[in-house]
């Protein structure tokens, strides 16, 4: 029983901080068409802006703060200043990924040139331990935890039950029938980078403490796992990436619990494969574009 409630406890702390990554990710593609390789590397230059701002402040809630800033305005460039001219001039989805793949490398050997080479590490955010049967964490994670359910509840409650969630969804279904209807396709598309860059910014600040170490390449290994899960969920669609984060969590610390931690991503990766034999289209069920806006 005591290996079961460790695996759920430190599955959800896992499983949240993929998800949140993953709803941020997700929804970027979703709804701009463009595959952010450099999400990876922007959750590592957020990781380095808290660990900055945590030599003088260690107080949890400014942290998620400025990490939030720091993602929506370093997202907003990359996907509006940076990105707009080669969409503009109609790109192709790949090369406008292979831009994005140099702006990973650009940051990742930046942050190596400032950092060096060895691991940096956060000043410890205050917090008290707390027992869940034999499962010990602190209350610095349970409220990591706390603030990745209350973001994605967010991004629900924008997307279903808000003028500017319908524009998104209706965008993402089909841009050029929204523009014929009147929904100001560039405005929504420079929303999303902004609230997937904040969320990406929040990830990077929730890792950087959960792990209390990093280095030039670290926000690069949840991006693997960000990825999988916003596959799982179905790309675009950011219901399906918090399911899909959650599981891979779940997973990924059962693995640990029973076998070993070395095996947790391979056995996360054979789940995948699994479930999209199963249901190659993800977990999360389509929208269409005539019913998302005619609602």
């Amino acid at each position: 029983m005591s290996l079961l409630v460790d695996t759920i406890v430190f599955g959800i702390i896992s499983g949240s901080l993929v998800a949140i990554g993953a709803v941020g990710f997700t929804m970027q593609y979703g709804i701009t068409n463009v595959l952010n390789i450099a999400y990876g590397p922007i959750i590592t230059a957020a990781i380095f802006i808290g660990y900055v701002v945590s030599q003088s402040v260690t107080n949890l809630a400014v942290l998620l703060l400025v990490g939030g800033v720091f993602g929506a305005a370093i997202s907003y460039v990359l996907g509006i200043i940076l990105l707009g001219p080669f969409v503009r001039r109609g790109t192709k989805l790949v090369g406008i990924a292979i831009v994005t793949v140099n702006v990973g490398l650009m940051i990742e050997f930046s942050l190596e040139a400032i950092q060096g080479p060895g691991l940096l590490t956060f000043n410890e955010i205050p917090g008290s331990p707390v027992h869940i049967a034999n499962a010990i964490v602190n209350t610095s994670q349970i409220a990591l935890v706390a603030v990745s359910f209350a973001l994605m509840i967010a991004v629900h409650l924008l997307l279903r039950y808000t003028r500017v969630g319908l524009a998104m969804r209706a965008t993402s279904a089909d841009p050029t029938l929204s523009r014929g209807c009147g929904i100001p396709t560039s405005r929504i598309r420079a929303l999303t980078w902004l609230i997937s860059g904040a969320l990406c910014g929040v990830t990077g600040i929730i890792l950087g403490v959960s792990t209390g170490a990093f280095e030039s390449t670290t926000g690069n290994g949840l991006f693997i796992l960000i990825v999988a899960a916003a596959i799982v969920g179905g790309i675009g669609r950011p219901y399906g990436a918090m399911i899909g984060g959650m599981v891979l969590g779940l997973i990924s610390e059962g693995t640990a619990a029973v076998w070993s931690p070395a095996l947790k991503d391979v056995v996360a990766c054979a789940v995948i494969v699994v479930i999209l034999l199963w249901r190659p289209q993800g977990i999360a069920a389509d929208y269409s574009a005539t019913r998302v806006i005619a609602q």
